[in-house]
């Protein structure tokens, strides 16, 4: 059973139940007892009016859904209505407080409002996962979608529509004959909502087959259908961990495939160092480079140890593989003065007062791994972090045509004290994590050759993680007032910020390297939570009213970004600098409204 959430959920598989019912078996309502909304009629109005003549201007959602919506009646506003209610009952990134603000909002179009009460609305209070940032911003393309389903299942006889809710397996044949469904990550959530106990609570087609290559051969003759295939897995995980609550992203499932800091990425970071076995990552500073490098290599040991051990072995020995990770992560800081000497060998002093060469990190970091027969060990993962604050070519030395010769032996310019020549030597396991902060060094800076070892992944600001250590950061003070009031609040401090660095990125004075990380802005949690005092009382609003910004965005501003670009722009003469800074604080202060 895929049904596991952090919170009750029963209320939001009851809400999905009553549009399977209502909408799908009938031409129901969601929301209106005994009215008929869920029309072919009306579906094909509201296709007209949405689907087929899109708003492809920079307004918001809401502001352009207005304009397509309100002028085709009550009716067709309540459809449009349902259909947002449908598409926010299983994403947990976005709050209760702002589901139930933007579905009353559209119902007040036609004159409609409906209390926190109903229990449509009450399911909004808890989600079953997380749909990321990109479902928000295709909000269009997702109700889109779901319209165009709505369409064609009506088009199908009572008894192929009764066959279907009957059959988890032909409800996805017809979800998935409405074009471009499987780039939706709607069609997930829907097939969820329907048949909880068929399909996983995964709203990402990329996640589902990352769960399946970590657990391959765990089913000895695999379904060629990707949930069909996750179902047996599950069900085959449930026979080895018999009495446990099972879900991809807990504990003890979620450390064997996902990287739990890739949320709003494009590509998998595992999957690519995997490949290469050399990355880095690179961005402004404050984007968590050094935590989503630690978070990358625990990832890669994990996961290796569950192809290695198989699954039983690896779910019964997890002491063991915890053991790994905190003895095979090596993290060395770099800064200027560290050398070839310091990582590959130098000359020291010996105790009768000789010179010698010894052995630098690197070597005996090797001998230390070495020490462990290959068929016995788990991956060790070297971070270099920072690599920009050295000379980074001059330190890898003879390592450099390592990087791409694994378990070739290659003489060094040196011997030891015995006077046997040094070698080096990079075993095939052996992964290598570069950070590099884009403010003290650009990719361009770095020579071809060393750029052509390593793959170099992107780390910008995000808006995900920032709301979700937002998120954290509030629960953990308990500041007594619910997450889902502030929530709309902190995802306008994400789109401000976002915009802000749009203008960074584009300012003649400043440029992409000197964009803001989103470390930067959690400060105004606390500044936040000292303006509400010990009982704080709800209110409409926490950071902005209307486009006026309220203290906790002026202190984040006053104290933490400005002084930070101040020092950015130190080198331009005290006018320019000035005027930039101003810009830059009216973009970042006197934010747009939200969607």
């Amino acid at each position: 059973m895929a049904r596991y959430s952090e919170r009750d959920t029963s209320k939001t598989y009851a809400a999905a139940g009553r549009f399977r019912d209502e909408c799908l078996k009938r031409d129901g309502s969601l929301l209106f007892d005994d009215a008929s909304i869920w029309t072919p009629a009306n579906l094909a109005k509201l296709h007209q009016v949405f689907v087929a003549s899109p708003d492809e201007g920079d307004r918001s959602f809401v502001d352009k859904f207005r304009d397509q919506v309100k002028p085709a009646g009550q009716t067709i506003t309540r459809l449009a209505a349902e259909t947002l209610c449908v598409y926010f009952l299983f994403p947990s990134n976005v709050g209760g407080y702002r589901k139930r603000e933007l579905v009353n909002e559209v119902l007040s179009w036609g004159g409609d409002s409906m209390s926190s009460e109903h229990p449509v609305f009450a399911a909004f209070e808890r989600g079953i996962g997380s749909g990321g940032q990109g479902y928000n911003t295709r909000r269009p393309f997702e109700i889109a979608f779901l319209i165009e389903f709505a369409i064609a299942w009506k088009k199908a006889s009572e008894t192929e529509q009764a066959e279907a809710l009957g059959d988890p397996w032909k409800f996805q044949v017809r979800v998935d004959e409405v074009e471009g469904a499987e780039t939706r990550q709607l069609r997930h959530m829907l097939l969820h909502l329907v048949f909880p106990d068929h399909y996983e609570r995964i709203a990402s087609g990329s996640h589902k087959r990352r769960v399946l290559e970590a657990f391959e051969g765990l089913v000895a003759m695999p379904p060629d259908d990707q949930n069909q295939h996750l179902l047996a897995v599950r069900r085959e995980l449930e026979k080895l961990l018999p009495g446990k609550k099972l879900d991809f992203y807990w504990p003890p499932l979620e450390a064997a495939w996902y990287d739990t800091t890739e949320a709003g990425a494009d590509f998998a970071p595992l999957d690519v160092i995997r490949y290469k076995r050399q990355v880095v990552l690179f961005g402004p500073p404050g984007t968590g480079k050094t935590y989503r490098a630690k978070s990358l290599a625990e990832r890669i040991i994990r996961g290796a140890a569950l192809k290695r051990m198989g699954p039983a072995r690896y779910f019964r020995d997890q002491s063991v593989v915890d053991d790994a990770v905190k003895a095979n992560v090596h993290r060395l800081q770099l800064h200027p003065a560290y050398s070839y000497e310091d990582f590959i060998r130098g000359l020291h002093i010996s105790e009768i007062g000789a010179t010698e060469y010894r052995p630098g990190y690197l070597p005996q970091l090797v001998r230390q791994i070495e020490a462990t027969p290959a068929d016995l060990r788990l991956p060790h993962v070297l971070i270099l972090d920072e690599i920009n604050r050295t000379d980074l070519s001059r330190m890898l030395g003879e390592c450099f045509s390592l990087l791409e010769d694994r378990n070739q032996t290659i003489d060094l310019p040196a011997r030891d004290k015995n006077g046997q020549a040094m070698t080096l030597r990079l075993p095939e396991d052996l992964f290598v994590i570069g950070t590099m902060n884009l403010i003290d060094q650009s990719i361009e800076q770095v020579d071809f050759a060393l750029r052509r070892r390593f793959l170099w992944i992107p780390c910008p600001f995000d808006a995900d993680a920032l709301l979700a250590a937002s998120e954290a950061l509030w629960r953990a003070k308990d500041v007594g007032l619910d997450w889902d009031r502030v929530e709309p609040d902190f995802r306008r401090l994400a789109a401000t910020a976002a915009t802000l660095n749009r203008e960074i990125r584009a300012s003649a004075l400043l440029g992409a390297q000197y964009e803001i990380g989103h470390t930067y802005l959690l400060d105004v949690v606390s500044f936040l939570r000292d303006d509400l005092g010990r009982k704080p009382k709800a209110r409409k609003s926490y950071l902005w009213r209307r486009r006026e910004a309220l203290r906790p965005v002026e202190q984040v501003w006053k104290l933490s970004l400005r002084p930070l670009l101040h020092e950015y722009l130190s080198g331009l003469e005290t006018a320019l600098r000035e005027a930039e800074l101003e810009r830059l604080g009216k973009i970042f202060i006197a934010s747009s409204e939200s969607e």
